[in-house]
């Protein structure tokens, strides 16, 4: 009896709990949320923490209560980077030979798109770089190439051209 009680409970505390039974606010089956960071750009975001949103055909970048909607149709380039820097006080981490303890990763991802009613292209393309932590780093750019079709060129491995204005 005792069994089949618990089996009923774990089963049932499984549909419950299921994470995809678990819609909270802005996020629905189809979508996924990411936190980032807004590192630059030519969006009117500050440089913190933003909440991009992959799904329903669009990416969603929310900071401070300011909602941004790119249509996936638009975005033309998705660029992705990793940068190695030195720590704070490397000189005590690097004590341990091998481990590389004073450096961390920077991990980046960059979109540029195509702005609403510039099918011309006589305005300025709209760029933004994020930088993500290792965890959501990969799943982002996995689901910004599935929600564009394109894809993601890596810059560590190509060259790249920077243009001053």
């Amino acid at each position: 009896m005792t069994v089949a009680r618990f089996c009923a409970v774990f089963g049932f505390s499984l549909m419950v709990f299921h994470p995809a039974a678990m819609v909270a606010g802005e996020r629905s089956a189809d979508s996924t949320n990411y936190p980032a960071s807004y590192e630059g750009g030519s969006l009117p975001l500050r440089h913190s923490k933003v909440k991009a949103t992959l799904g329903a055909g669009e990416v969603v970048l929310v900071q401070h209560g300011q909602r941004i909607a790119v249509p996936a149709a638009r975005i033309t380039e998705i660029a992705c980077a990793t940068g190695v820097r030195r720590r704070f006080g490397a000189a005590v981490l690097d004590v341990v030979p091998y481990m590389h303890l004073g450096e961390t990763e920077d991990h980046y991802i960059g979109v540029s798109w195509i702005r609403d009613g510039d099918a011309g292209g006589t305005a300025p393309k709209v760029e933004v770089l994020f930088r993500l932590n290792k965890g959501e780093y990969s799943s982002f750019l996995a689901g910004l190439e599935r929600l564009t079709g394109k894809k993601a060129v890596d810059t560590n491995q190509s060259r790249t051209t920077v243009h001053y204005n």
